[in-house]
């Protein structure tokens, strides 16, 4: 498993102190939730292992001041470990496709977003 530094990342993650889901749109069903965000990517904590290099299509529910904005994308699972607090798993994901609409939105939420 490749687990990416953090001087090999663009961009800073953003840390999520509150519940952002991140729902398959194959079934709709929660694969998790976000602990943390940037504009390429993100960490979701899940309760079963992810696949290495598997593609899904995802749905995250962000909060906002008086609603929640969801935007889809189509993220690449790089790496999955267990979490070292619970029997939970940790993942991180690429972003590999996401509209250009759904990108200005995730760029706000991680600019102005206080939880």
């Amino acid at each position: 498993m490749t687990d990416l530094q953090p001087e090999q990342r663009r961009h800073v993650r953003k840390r999520l102190d509150c519940t952002v889901p991140a729902i398959r749109t194959d079934n709709g069903q929660p694969l998790g939730y976000l602990a943390d965000i940037s504009k390429e990517g993100f960490k979701v904590i899940c309760p079963v292992p992810l696949e290495r290099e598997s593609q899904l299509d995802l749905i995250l529910e962000l909060p906002n001041a008086d609603s929640v904005r969801q935007i889809e994308v189509t993220a690449e699972c790089r790496w999955c470990l267990p979490a070292e607090e619970s029997e939970e798993f940790g993942a991180g994901f690429h972003i590999k496709s996401i509209s250009d609409q759904n990108q200005v939105a995730l760029n706000y939420f991680i600019r102005d977003f206080e939880y």
